[in-house]
């Protein structure tokens, strides 16, 4: 439950000792708005502009059980002006606090399950982040065991090319001393 935006900072408040459903505040233009939420929840019930200079405090006269007609409010150049309500504003309403607890009630029950739906959908998002993470790193992980694999096989295949050029050439020297030494034997005959 918020009040309306309004361009003018909200300067004091307070509750009506007798309504449980209205409450009043004043306003750095010097104005007093009084809500009524028992009749309405997103209007003000009642507007008055008391003096030019800023409102600072306000103050209801009586008791849960009686009163709650006067209004004395302070601005900031110490002046103390007195407002009188009608009996709508001041007399309490049939069943007013039983619908008013009742309407708190549900607010604050909103309230809890916006918060709990914020905290599942953060905690969602953080799964999410996790498993993207993990996924990236899998990925990552997977790639790195792919070039381990790749250079395994490249170093293996320059292993085996670089015996088969030794063999070959091993080879190639048996064959040359072999002719070198048939030729020996082939000069040493004539």
């Amino acid at each position: 439950m918020t009040t309306k935006y309004h361009s003018s900072y909200l300067t004091s408040g307070c509750w009506s000792p007798t309504r449980a459903g209205v409450f009043f505040v004043t306003r750095m233009d010097g104005v007093v708005d009084i809500w009524d939420y028992f009749y309405r929840q997103n209007e003000v019930a009642y507007s008055h502009k008391v003096c030019d200079p800023m409102l600072s405090s306000i103050a209801v006269q009586g008791t849960s059980q009686s009163g709650g007609k006067l209004v004395a409010m302070g601005d900031v150049t110490g002046t103390v002006s007195l407002l009188e309500l009608c009996e709508s504003l001041a007399v309490p309403q049939t069943n007013e606090r039983k619908a008013i607890d009742l309407m708190f009630e549900r607010e604050m029950k909103q309230e809890k399950n916006l918060e709990a739906r914020e905290r599942e959908l953060r905690r969602q998002r953080a799964l999410e982040t996790d498993k993207s993470t993990r996924e990236a790193q899998d990925k990552k992980d997977a790639k790195d065991e792919k070039m381990e694999a790749l250079l395994r096989k490249v170093d293996a295949d320059f292993l085996a090319m670089i015996k088969e050029a030794e063999d070959d050439e091993s080879k190639a020297a048996e064959s040359s001393s072999m002719d070198a030494g048939g030729q020996d034997l082939i000069n040493e005959d004539k």
